[in-house]
C-alpha cells in the first residue's frame, strides 16, 4: 500500500514538473478537497483552474519531490503526512524578469483505496517556507 501511494504521489509529481495538466488532474479524484494554511477550501474544479494560472508564469521547474514522512493506515483509508520541495522559476509581473522560488510545504492527506487504486481526497496544509533568489521571503 505505501508502495502504491508512492507511485501515486510520483506520477503528480511527474505531471507538475512536465505541466501535463491532464496527467496531473488524473490523479485527482471526484470529490477531492484542500484546506489551505488560512481555513480556504478548494474544490477539485479550483484546483485545476489554480494550477493553469500558476503554471501560466512558471517558465520551469528546477526541481521537485515530495516524500513520505509517515503513513497510518485505518482498514481502507490512510492518514499520510508529507513534505514538498520545489524549486523552480516564476516570471515577475513584467512577464520576462525570472526569479528562482523555492518553496516547501508540510501536509496531512487522507488517502483511501479506491478501484482506481489509492487517491488522496483530502489535503490539509501544514505550513512551510518560501525563498525567492536565496532570500527567505515574507509576504
Amino acid at each position: 500500500m505505501r508502495n502504491a501511494i508512492e507511485t501515486e504521489i510520483a506520477r503528480s509529481v511527474e505531471a507538475t514538473r512536465t505541466q501535463n495538466i491532464e496527467a496531473y488532474m488524473e490523479c485527482i479524484p471526484e470529490g477531492w478537497v484542500m484546506q489551505g494554511e488560512n481555513g480556504e477550501r478548494v474544490t477539485r474544479d479550483q484546483l485545476r483552474a489554480n494550477v493553469l494560472r500558476d503554471w501560466s508564469i512558471i517558465p520551469r521547474t528546477l526541481a521537485i519531490e515530495t516524500q513520505i514522512d509517515s503513513l497510518q493506515v485505518h482498514g481502507d483509508a490512510a492518514t499520510v503526512y508529507t513534505s514538498q520541495r520545489w524549486e523552480r522559476l516564476m516570471l515577475q509581473r513584467d512577464g520576462k524578469t525570472q526569479d528562482t522560488v523555492l518553496t516547501t510545504q508540510k501536509h496531512r492527506e487522507t488517502w483511501r483505496s479506491t478501484p482506481r487504486g489509492w487517491r488522496a481526497y483530502e489535503i490539509e496544509e501544514l505550513g512551510g517556507e518560501v525563498w525567492v533568489n536565496g532570500k527567505p521571503y515574507q509576504p
